[in-house]
């Protein structure tokens, strides 16, 4: 009886710890977003790769933007940025602790949300 209770112990704590990781893990990927107004169209992607660090990801976010101005499209102009976030299992969210960045993933795994912009999983 003792036996039989330990390994249902076992069981269940293994279980709770593979459902804890598995969001964690599922946000490593290639996300994009484009967008378009009267005033310019862009393009965004977001890289997340998970570090050796427990919890740790780092961020790439490059993005293509073209001006639109006097309706003429101008040339377009590139910027890319990095910075390093921590999974915050409480609060299900990447947080960034410099600028206050929060990336929340869908509960599918396709998308991520950055402020209000939406990025769809690529790969």
């Amino acid at each position: 009886m003792k036996a039989l209770s330990f390994i249902i112990i076992l069981a269940i704590i293994a279980f709770i710890g593979c459902t804890s990781n598995s969001q964690s893990k599922s946000l490593s990927g290639t996300f994009t977003n484009q967008s378009k107004s009267e005033y310019s169209t862009a393009s965004d992607t977001l890289i997340i790769t998970s570090t050796q660090s427990t919890n740790s990801y780092q961020i790439e976010r490059k993005t293509g933007f073209q001006k639109i101005r006097n309706g003429v499209t101008q040339a377009k102009e590139y910027k890319t940025e990095k910075w390093q976030s921590t999974w915050n299992d409480d609060k299900q969210v990447l947080a960034e602790t410099e600028y206050g960045r929060q990336i929340t993933p869908s509960k599918d795994g396709n998308s991520v949300t950055l402020k209000n912009t939406q990025y769809q999983k690529i790969k």
